[in-house]
């Protein structure tokens, strides 16, 4: 799993393209995101970001020293679900 650095006062978007896991003729139809742990200083969960088969999210917030999980669920036209997720850590820069 990629894991990323991110200064608890930035806000930055992360995003995953689907493109080569859909089939021919499949689209998202939905989009769910999650973040864990889920504690009182965790990443705030912004803006969604949805272009053809990329989908993302703006992040911001996080405590130094945390390491957070963000997930991102997709259902498709298909009836299929799927899922990625990356590791962002809080550091100061």
């Amino acid at each position: 799993m990629t894991v990323y650095a991110k200064d608890p006062s930035s806000e930055v978007d992360y995003s995953f393209d689907w493109a080569n896991w859909l089939a021919a003729d499949e689209t998202i139809t939905s989009t769910s995101w999650s973040v864990e742990p889920g504690a009182a200083r965790a990443l705030v969960l912004g803006a969604d970001i949805a272009a053809g088969t990329v989908r993302g999210k703006y992040v911001s917030g996080g405590e130094v020293g945390c390491r957070y999980q963000l997930s991102c669920q997709i259902t498709t036209s298909a009836g299929r679900a799927g899922e990625r997720s990356v590791i962002i850590r809080i550091v100061e820069r």
